[in-house]
């Protein structure tokens, strides 16, 4: 190996010892072998041809934060299938069908909410299916003639046989008065009456507030629920969206409101 000097070449090992010269020779070694392993780094940055940092490989943050997308969109997914599924095993267990009369028990309960409720409980009540019966959540303007219109046998039995609970607000407030009636006359077995979509969340009130006792479910079919062709109606898609938000919530026993008028006079 030489260098030139003039016209002349040199031979290195005849070049007086300059330590300058030395490190300018491995300082071109060592980066021209840099360029060949990386040729992207060979490109200067005032090349006009060379690549942009735009254009590098993108940075291990970048990685992760792609990452954390995917497996957040797979949550979700599973998450919206999971809920899916459930809201059709819902639907799926309501009854279509009215269910069979011969049902006995020490009394019978009804939910306020609809009038085919407690014209269906009356007629356990007359029948001889229950010994008592109580009317739970029924307003305050609801007088006990109004409720006579509901049964032929009109106000006698409402006075021999029937109590009215107008303290309770909604579903869990239902169940604190259910449970207060049935521990007062000691009832071992009842009859609940209410609609069919509403069943399975009052069913599951109950049975937190009287895990001992025999429920016996007699759900109403609503004549605003079709639950033969639920999905093609918007009626009955925003019933059962709803109570299943509802029975949802009560699941985890996510409650909002006070569930009885004593519960909201201490609470203000």
């Amino acid at each position: 190996m030489s260098v030139w000097q003039g016209s002349v070449p040199i031979p290195l090992h005849t070049r007086p010892a300059d330590p300058i010269f030395a490190q300018r020779v491995r300082k071109n070694f060592f980066l021209d072998k840099a360029r060949r392993v990386n040729p992207v780094r060979r490109a200067s940055a005032s090349d006009p041809a060379s690549p942009s940092m735009a254009e590098q490989p993108p940075h291990r943050s970048r990685r992760w934060l792609r990452w954390a997308m995917e497996i957040t969109g797979a949550c979700m997914l599973f998450l919206t299938a999971a809920v899916v599924t459930d809201f059709a095993y819902f639907v799926a267990t309501l009854q279509a069908e009215a269910p069979s009369p011969a049902v006995r028990a020490d009394g019978v309960i009804a939910l306020t909410g609809g009038s085919d409720r407690i014209s269906e409980a009356f007629d356990l009540l007359t029948e001889g299916r229950a010994k008592r019966m109580l009317i739970t959540g029924v307003n305050k303007a609801t007088s006990p003639e109004a409720l006579s219109g509901h049964t032929a046998a009109g106000a006698e039995v409402i006075d021999c046989c029937v109590d009215i609970d107008r303290n309770a607000l909604n579903t869990v407030g239902n169940a604190l008065e259910a449970a207060r009636w049935v521990q007062d006359k000691q009832f071992k077995s009842i009859i609940v009456v209410t609609s069919n979509y509403h069943m399975p969340r009052s069913l599951l009130e109950l049975r937190r507030v009287l895990p001992d006792t025999t429920l016996i479910a007699y759900p109403v079919i609503s004549q605003n629920l079709k639950l033969d062709t639920w999905w093609t109606d918007p009626t009955s898609i925003r019933l059962l969206v709803s109570e299943y938000v509802k029975y949802a919530s009560a699941t985890f026993q996510l409650r909002v409101e006070q569930p009885t008028l004593q519960a909201m006079a201490r609470a203000e």
